[in-house]
């Protein structure tokens, strides 16, 4: 009978927060090849980093017992994500009527 597989953060070998060595061992890759293609992502599509921060948040870490997701930390990366984007339409003064 086959194991089933659990996508797991590795703590043991991470770089940052184990978001690839993670994935590595879930598909039994290499670690250095994902995360050349981490690194690729980071400069080639755009939102590749907040992707890896949200799975850094999200995926629960090996050893662990997975933690329930919190509202108050769903609301600050919002906050974080939004920041920019409102600093930037009052840069340019973009009202939010202009855009509907």
């Amino acid at each position: 009978m086959e194991t089933k597989k659990t996508f797991y953060r590795d703590t043991d070998n991470k770089m940052l927060g184990g978001v690839a060595s993670g994935l590595a061992e879930y598909m039994n890759w290499d670690v250095t090849i994902v995360r050349l293609v981490f690194v690729f992502c980071l400069f080639a599509v755009q939102g590749s980093a907040l992707a890896y921060i949200v799975a850094w948040i999200v995926v629960p870490s090996k050893g662990n017992s997975p933690k329930p997701f919190s509202i108050g930390l769903l609301l600050l990366l919002i906050l974080i994500c939004a920041l920019p984007v409102i600093f930037f339409m009052a840069l340019f003064g973009i009202s939010m009527l202009n855009l509907i």
